[in-house]
């Protein structure tokens, strides 16, 4: 019966810690799509200055 109760414990974890890694580099894919827009619309204002 302990044991049972400790493979529950530790499969829990490895779920938690599972669904922890996923959401940060869901997170980190995001952050690096809105950087590259920043970037993008940054060189964009500085051409936009630029040419006229």
């Amino acid at each position: 019966m302990g044991e049972t109760k400790m493979l529950v414990v530790v499969l829990l974890l490895v779920i938690i810690f599972l669904g922890i890694t996923a959401f940060l580099f869901y997170l980190e894919k995001r952050l690096a799509k809105a950087e590259q827009e920043l970037k993008t619309l940054k060189e964009n204002k500085k051409n936009k200055e630029v040419k006229p």
